[in-house]
């Protein structure tokens, strides 16, 4: 051991021996190995952290994109139901107007086909060509 500490540039050596204040000179090595054991350790934590860090912000992105695609196409479903209700109430009121049971009954079937057909009753369709890789025009 005493071969090596000669070895030893100056500087070095002052470490040592500040070192070996602290720690038995017999223990120097295997204390000093631990603690280069522990910062690769550290340093491999930090890499493990920093790919899950980025594994949640790319999860976060996707979520956020899918987000916007399901606002988006919700939202344009349920405007083209309320546009065809509201076309169904000027049927109805038109008919009303001029007196008019046809109008009156096609714009009574035609809320009431809307009204009785539920948006979400193919969900489960919408939802498959939602997650699949298949191009869809909103």
């Amino acid at each position: 051991m005493k071969t090596e500490i000669a070895k030893l540039p100056a500087s070095a050596k002052e470490k040592f021996k500040a070192v070996t204040e602290y720690i038995p000179a017999a223990n120097v090595v295997s204390v000093l190995t631990e603690l280069t054991d522990a910062y690769k350790e550290h340093l491999s934590v930090k890499r493990d952290i920093a790919a899950i860090n980025a594994k949640r912000d790319v999860l976060i992105k996707e979520m956020s994109l899918k987000y916007d695609l399901y606002y988006k196409v919700f939202s344009r479903i349920f405007a083209e139901r309320s546009r065809a209700i509201d076309k169904a109430f000027s049927i109805i009121d038109k008919g009303l107007k001029e007196n008019d049971r046809d109008l009156i009954s096609m714009g009574l079937n035609s809320l009431s086909t809307v009204v009785a057909s539920s948006p979400f009753g193919n969900l489960k369709d919408l939802a498959g060509l939602l997650e699949s890789d298949k191009t869809v025009e909103i």
